[in-house]
């Protein structure tokens, strides 16, 4: 049976198994379906789905809104046989054996201590949450900060994973980029900055080390009103030392490969 696949990190995009794109023309729509493939429970009353997404409407204008919306999905989904969306008078529902959802495959991957589902765990997780979905309604405005705050907390978590295994390994380039990936979810972290400093230093890119140092500063006496700990100051200590070693070791190199240093003459 054909399979709807609904990517919802780093923004909404429905399509068909088979490749074909699903155009889910409104916000609310968007949301609806978002949340009912997504939820704890795979059935939910109608009164509840008014409440979620029409919750500043009266009661008979959100039911009215709910009819709509739901209309709106069936015109979309129900193409295929048999029907992904089941209704009745008081409850709706996703059959969800026909559904994948990188969120929910993320999820699962991100609980398996092992570096190739991390890694694809890792791949999945492209940004935020349903980016761009603003229904507009504070009870579902807060089921929605609470599923982002928890999966960005999931993904900080899958990243750090990453990056020990990567570490171990002596894979140096992956592991900056699940450090980056760090910093992308959680700017504020000094440590993970500190990780990324270490990384390039051990690749030699004692100038990217020391710009991500000076991001650490900026960011610390932004956000803070502090400096940098002391084990930041020790890896800028350790940049400047080995600039240091660097050009000296360079000027000798050049000194020996010049060949006006070397050359002495004809002999007498």
């Amino acid at each position: 049976m054909e399979r709807l696949v609904l990517s919802l990190l780093g923004g909404f995009d429905a399509r068909w198994e088979s490749g074909p794109g699903v155009v889910v023309p409104t916000q609310k729509a968007r949301a609806l379906l978002a949340y009912l493939a997504c939820s704890r429970s795979e059935r939910h009353s109608r009164d509840k789905l008014a409440a979620l997404l029409w919750g500043d409407s009266e009661q008979g204008c959100a039911r009215h809104s709910l009819r709509q919306g739901l209309y709106v999905l069936r015109s979309t989904l129900d193409s295929v046989m048999p029907r992904i969306l089941r209704c009745d008078s008081d409850s709706v529902a996703l059959d969800r054996s026909r559904l994948s959802v990188d969120s929910l495959e993320f999820e699962r991957l991100a609980h398996v201590d092992a570096q190739e589902a991390l890694e694809r765990a890792g791949d999945l997780y492209r940004g935020d949450f349903l980016v761009g979905i603003a229904a507009g309604n504070q009870t579902f405005e807060d089921w929605l900060r609470d599923e982002r705050d928890r999966l960005n907390e999931l993904a900080f978590d899958v990243y750090g994973k990453l990056l020990a295994h990567q570490w171990k390994a002596g894979l140096l380039t992956k592991a900056i980029l699940s450090a980056q990936r760090l910093l992308a979810i959680d700017p504020l972290q000094e440590d993970a900055y500190q990780v990324l400093m270490r990384l390039y230093i051990a690749q030699g890119h004692l100038g990217a080390a020391r710009r991500q140092y000076q991001a650490c500063v900026r960011m610390l006496h932004r956000e803070f009103g502090v400096g940098p700990q002391s084990e930041t100051k020790a890896l800028l200590t350790e940049i400047t030392s080995r600039r240091v070693v660097r050009k000296l070791r360079d000027h000798v190199m050049d000194e020996v490969s010049d060949p006006l240093t070397t050359f002495e003459g004809p002999a007498a």
